[in-house]
């Protein structure tokens, strides 16, 4: 890496350069002192920060390399095996009928990583593309020599924001590693079921794809029906690519292949005809003008299996048939699962944007002009006359005389029409969900409705695409169980539920609770949330399926493994498996290889299943009253700091959010409107740049604000019936016995070990003077978190629940701290520098926060 920034950097300012990266890799140096080098390294080369962007390169180089690594080797190490017989095993021991019932249960469980371009992923992909691509080289001096070079020569700034069909380009690869860990569990879980007494096999695929990519509309107004077109023709791509390297070609078959032994069996002019018949389908499919398919091709890929499955192999021996016909059931697993369509694409709306389609629509037909005004009863009763035919009014989307166009509406409506023509081309795998954020009122999920009864995908037979609330903030996690019963119990709704096969998707987010409530309020309410939705679905005798709208850093709800994230679940909710998103850095980081795919999917299955067997947790009758003790509190302590007015200038002032938008590091915008009066107006600020602000900034601050305060108040309050001895006890025995305290304790001490008071201290004094109160309350809080967290653990190291992360952020600290005092020195000068030296530093500063991501997630 020495050599990249010799090349890149004139002799003097290699020199100077080189003399700050010896002094990091020598020894740990002091922060301040560290900080005072770096603030006069930037002073020095700020009019020319050519030195800078150098030193930024060398850093974020190593620090790309050492975090793929360590993933890399994690996952070559995975006990993979281990977690699927683990997981399978626990589900034939808690089941009362071995046999049938188990491969009924598993084929009405579906587990499925959902990817998400939400803008996260700093890096450029190509640059991560170069380091995950060679991590097999890089431990011998020319393979290391080679990934530096083009990684040097790649790495920086983007200079424009990637288009949405971009994104689903970028994660073509990632979910062609998918496609193929999905087969390897398959074939894993068959093996395993085979040894049964009934020799049994799968039914129906156990792993799934998921995509939001193109399908995200909620604040991205990036996305249009062609849009949308594009995406899916892309997924689809991948999905060929997939069954054409498995039916393999002619001149080019491995022995013991399927492609091998139906040649052997005489076939190899049949299956020119299939590999011919597939061609002209993915021709007709992936090309710019896809339409419902008609003539000589497959309508899906079912289809293709069943031609396969026709061919006569009565000539094969004993050992080569059961092979094939192995092989031809892992192919009939994977027509269900990827298709033509490769991954589901998810469709999200945001509840405010359907009521004003709905509006227009209504407006457009000769309805209500004054439908978004309407009371909520007024909406509920004119929603359900239309969906059960009650009214003489008839839908149109033209527009009525005299009315001028709207934009936003036709693009809108032409996203939902397209829905249908979707369907139609790629089958309704293609599109299967249809989630609507913020939801808030049952009139939210009935405009759902009305729109996709409108595009043809749903009347009283049937729905073609899963309504899905969103439900994130504490107060609608509160009110999610009444949401959900009232749609449960709606007339129309039941009807067509009940005929699509009656389990019904919700969706819970950790983002904005924890944004709006804190960290602990917000894990609790989830969970328990979650847990009253599963009653009322039970009551309703409706399958609840809980998709996780997780990001990747403990703030957004992640775990240090999906083990620790699902084996601290409650196991009702995953009856019917598991759905969790994987936003942006989340993506690569762990399907960016098939080692790391096969071994995070092989985790998600196994602790999934294990999970589910166990059903209900316990736990959340014996210490309900004790978490909403401590949730009451903890919301109280974090909104004594959301709602200080001084939090608005701390927080623009004193971490990098003014760069996240300026970083192009995603199609979605970074932010809503969020200035108000030249002032951060948190309440219009997304989730991610938030959490991500503060764990660039050093603090880690929505990880853990509020939970120290918490615990503390819960021990100490005055109570007649328990000493605060006992009351400790209690937390410590939770946190023995409990899996959901148990995670809710080890994620934050994580995060804590991640964040770092003196660097946080470095960004807090780029704040005005009026604004360090912000500083010492997180700074306290912080301190009063790790003691109580410290004694219920009954500890005094904060990750002695992982050891082994705790040995890798050792190994990164140096550089880690080098890029923090880096960018605090960058923006303390942008501060005081005039437009000019401004303009300058734009590409530094997100350089800065490139090499703090590729250290630490940042959103």
């Amino acid at each position: 890496m020495k050599l990249q920034l010799q090349k890149s950097l004139p002799p003097v300012k290699f020199e100077q350069t080189q003399e700050l990266t010896e002094q990091i890799e020598t020894e740990e140096p002091d922060f301040d002192q560290l900080h005072a080098q770096m603030a006069e390294f930037v002073q020095t080369h700020k009019n020319d920060p050519e030195a800078i962007v150098g030193a930024l390169k060398y850093l974020n180089s190593q620090l790309m390399i050492l975090s793929a690594a360590e993933r890399q080797i994690k996952a070559e190490n995975a006990p993979i095996d281990q977690w699927l017989v683990q997981g399978l095993k626990s589900l034939i021991d808690h089941s009362s009928n071995q046999g049938e019932s188990i491969v009924q249960t598993l084929s009405n469980t579906k587990i499925s990583p959902v990817f998400t371009a939400h803008p996260t992923n700093f890096n450029k992909p190509e640059a991560s593309a170069i380091v995950l691509s060679q991590l097999d080289d890089i431990a011998s001096p020319h393979g290391n020599a080679k990934v530096c070079q083009e990684l040097w020569e790649t790495q920086g700034v983007r200079n424009l924001k990637p288009t949405v069909q971009d994104e689903a380009r970028q994660f073509s690869s990632n979910i062609r590693h998918l496609h193929s860990s999905g087969r390897t569990i398959h074939k894993y879980i068959n093996q395993q079921l085979s040894v049964l007494p009934d020799q049994l096999k799968l039914s129906k695929p156990l792993v799934e794809a998921g995509n939001w990519v193109g399908g995200d509309r909620d604040g991205n107004p990036n996305i249009d029906a062609k849009v949308l077109k594009d995406v899916v023709r892309t997924l689809s791509a991948a999905a060929f690519e997939y069954f054409e390297k498995k039916i393999g070609q002619e001149k080019n078959t491995q022995a013991g292949s399927l492609c091998n032994l139906l040649c052997k069996s005489g076939h190899s002019e049949s299956l020119t005809l299939i590999r011919q018949k597939l061609a002209r389908t993915r021709a007709h499919l992936v090309g710019e003008t896809a339409l419902p398919i008609q003539g000589d091709l497959y309508l899906n890929a079912n289809e293709l299996v069943s031609d396969l499955e026709s061919l006569d192999i009565d000539n094969l021996n004993t050992q080569e048939k059961a092979i094939l016909q192995g092989k031809l059931d892992l192919l009939k697993l994977d027509a269900d699962s990827i298709g033509f369509h490769g991954a589901n694409t998810d469709i999200r709306q945001n509840s405010a944007m359907n009521e004003k389609t709905v509006g227009e629509l209504l407006r457009r037909s000769g309805g209500p002009s004054n439908y978004e005004s309407l009371g909520e009863v007024e909406k509920q009763t004119l929603l359900t006359s239309l969906l059960l035919g009650n009214s003489a009014l008839v839908l149109s989307d033209v527009p009525i005389d005299g009315q001028g166009n709207n934009p936003e509406f036709e693009r809108e409506i032409g996203l939902i029409k397209s829905y249908k023509t979707i369907h139609d081309t790629y089958g309704p795998q293609a599109l299967k969900n249809c989630i609507t954020a913020n939801t808030e009122t049952m009139s939210d999920m009935l405009e759902v409705m009305l729109l996709l009864k409108y595009a043809d995908l749903a009347d009283e037979h049937g729905i073609k695409m899963n309504v899905v609330p969103l439900i994130e903030t504490v107060r609608d996690l509160h009110n999610g169980p009444d949401i959900l019963n009232s749609m449960l119990n709606h007339p129309w709704y039941r009807q067509a539920l009940k005929s699509s096969g009656n389990q019904q998707q919700i969706m819970v987010g950790y983002s904005d609770s924890n944004r709006l409530d804190g960290p602990l309020a917000s894990s609790w309410a989830v969970y328990e949330g979650t847990a009253k939705m599963q009653e009322v679905a039970n009551q309703n005798k409706i399958n609840l399926h809980v998709f996780h709208g997780r990001g990747g850093t403990k703030a957004r709800g992640s775990g240090d493994s999906y083990a620790q994230e699902i084996r601290s679940s409650n196991g009702a909710s995953l009856v019917t498996g598991m759905r969790q998103t994987e936003q942006g850095e989340e993506v690569p980081a762990k399907f960016g290889t098939e080692t790391m795919s096969k071994s995070n999917l092989a985790d998600m299955v196994g602790s999934t299943l294990e999970t589910m067997s166990k059903g209900t947790d316990q736990g959340l009758v014996k210490y309900t009253s004790t978490m909403e003790k401590l949730a009451q509190h903890a919301r109280e302590s974090y909104a004594n700091l959301y709602s200080d007015p001084e939090l608005p200038r701390f927080f623009q002032s004193s971490t990098p959010i003014e760069f996240v938008g300026k970083s192009n590091a995603g199609s979605r915008p970074a932010s809503r409107a969020s200035d108000a009066g030249g002032q951060l107006n948190l309440d219009k600020l997304r989730a991610i740049p938030w959490v991500g602000s503060w764990y660039q900034s050093g603090s880690a601050m929505p990880a853990y604000f509020g939970t120290g305060s918490a615990i503390k108040q819960f021990i100490e309050q005055p109570t007649g019936t328990t000493t605060a001895l006992e009351r400790t006890t209690q937390l410590q025995t939770m946190y023995k016995e409990w899996p959901f305290f148990k995670t809710l304790i080890d994620r934050t001490a994580t995060a804590m070990e991640k964040a770092d008071m003196t660097i946080a201290q470095g960004y807090a004094k780029l704040a005005p003077a009026q604004s360090q109160g912000v500083f010492e309350k997180i700074k306290n809080e912080y301190e009063l978190t790790k003691e109580m967290i410290l004694n219920i653990k009954q500890s005094n190291n904060l990750m002695d629940h992982n050891p082994v992360d705790a040995e890798i952020l050792a190994v990164k600290k140096p550089l880690t701290q080098a890029a923090h005092a880096m960018q605090i020195g960058l923006l303390k000068a942008h501060q005081q520098a005039g437009p000019e030296i401004r303009d300058k530093l734009l590409e530094p500063i997100v350089m800065s926060m490139q090499a703090i991501a590729s250290s630490n997630r940042f959103g």
